[in-house]
């Protein structure tokens, strides 16, 4: 079956009886251990050993949350009302689980040990993604003069035609491994159940997120490795700015992306098409949106490009200008407040966030401050702003 394209978001995973948890041991999470945002609007999963030993805790500590999210999302939303069929979602699992990383098939091999859930619906839950294509995601990163303490404060955006995610906010969550053998430590905000990365950061300041760019690079490159599993593996490698630019620049995509990096003191944007890289750089202020604008682009195609004040391509001029102008207006102001105020402001007028009311819809916003390792997380319709300090969850810190 032909890879499903990464812009879908949407694990549904698979049901079997919950295997029982000894609740009187004194570590029955097998060395892990399972805690709460402040607000107690998240799960954060904290994981420590080998991808083997995180997938088993994984397993243990949410399995009762991995088969509730089974029961809304495959058996009433897939099989019910979308009529799929249990092969052909077996089908995709099985070839999705073959393209990961080694690290990532140990990890899920585990996790079908404790789980409750079968190796075969581990497997749909690995890969299986119910096609809602990703049409948005904007950012907008400052440091320098433009934020109050000179260090690196980013926002973020994922957008998405949102009519099935809505009922599935409780089960966003934070997954941090904390992996024997590796120089970083990685916390990725995902679904419960599956590997899905779009917005991560490690324990050395190093935060990526992706936006689609597939608007002005059309190409594929299907024969190559996932790039969403390998972006997510990069994490636990590359320690700092150097590394991260030297693996964008040996590296290439399957599909046409614009990714972000963020550091505690700069950020740096990467066209990243599918036959060559452009390298954006910024004096304290970048953003991006949906098309690349770095001016050796010449020959790339484009399709749905929207001028500063249509709407085609989910108003993606109009979203950057939008960061960039409110970026310049607060210049010298921005804390983690002042970005969560930016990213609360909505199109067409001020802002970069979907409303409520429309077919696209901002399903998360986040803010990140790499030095400090704080992330603030805004399920949209679900929590609010909460803010979660990552430094106890990395172990190996």
């Amino acid at each position: 079956m032909k890879r499903m394209i990464i812009f879908s978001i949407l694990m549904l995973v698979g049901l079997s009886f919950s295997c029982q948890k000894d609740e009187d041991s004194a570590d029955p999470y097998e060395g892990g251990q399972l805690h709460k945002s402040p607000s107690g609007a998240f799960y954060i999963a904290q994981l420590q050993g080998t991808f083997k030993q995180m997938g088993r805790q994984y397993g243990l500590m949410l399995s009762d949350q991995i088969l509730a999210f089974y029961q809304e999302a495959v058996v009433e939303l897939a099989m019910n009302e979308e009529g799929m069929k249990y092969e052909d979602l077996l089908e995709n699992g099985r070839y999705n689980y073959n393209d990961f990383p080694q690290i990532f098939r140990d990890y899920f091999d585990g996790m079908a040990e404790t789980s409750g859930l079968t190796v075969d619906q581990t497997k749909i839950m690995s890969g299986v993604m119910y096609l809602i294509y990703m049409t948005g995601c904007s950012s907008l990163s400052t440091w320098g003069d433009y934020t109050t303490d000179g260090n690196t404060i980013t926002g973020r955006n994922l957008d998405l035609f949102a009519g099935n995610l809505r009922r599935f906010s409780k089960y966003y969550h934070i997954v941090v491994w904390n992996p024997t053998g590796f120089p970083a430590s990685v916390a990725n905000i995902d679904f419960m159940g599956g590997v899905f990365y779009q917005t991560a950061i490690n324990d050395k300041g190093v935060f990526l997120e992706l936006q689609n760019g597939q608007a002005t690079d059309t190409s594929n490159a299907d024969y190559r490795e996932n790039t969403n599993n390998i972006l997510l593996e990069s994490l636990f490698r590359n320690t700092n700015a150097e590394e991260v630019d030297r693996w964008f620049n040996t590296t290439l995509p399957y599909c046409g992306l614009i990714m972000n990096a963020s550091f505690p003191d700069d950020a740096v944007i990467y066209e990243w098409a599918t036959y060559r890289l452009a390298t954006r750089r910024g004096q304290g202020i970048l953003s991006a949106s949906n098309d690349f604008i770095d001016p050796s682009w010449s020959d790339y195609p484009i399709i749905f490009y929207d001028s500063i004040n249509e709407a085609p391509l989910g108003y993606t001029c109009k979203r950057r200008n939008n960061l960039l102008a409110r970026g310049e207006e607060f210049k010298g102001q921005i804390t983690p407040e002042k970005m969560m105020e930016i990213f609360d402001m909505t199109l067409p007028s001020a802002g970069a966030t979907f409303p409520e009311e429309g077919d696209i819809r901002t399903i998360y916003s986040v803010v990140v401050k790499p030095d400090e390792l704080k992330m603030w997380l805004n399920v949209r319709e679900y929590s609010g702003w909460e803010e979660i300090d990552l430094r106890p969850y990395f172990t190996s810190r």
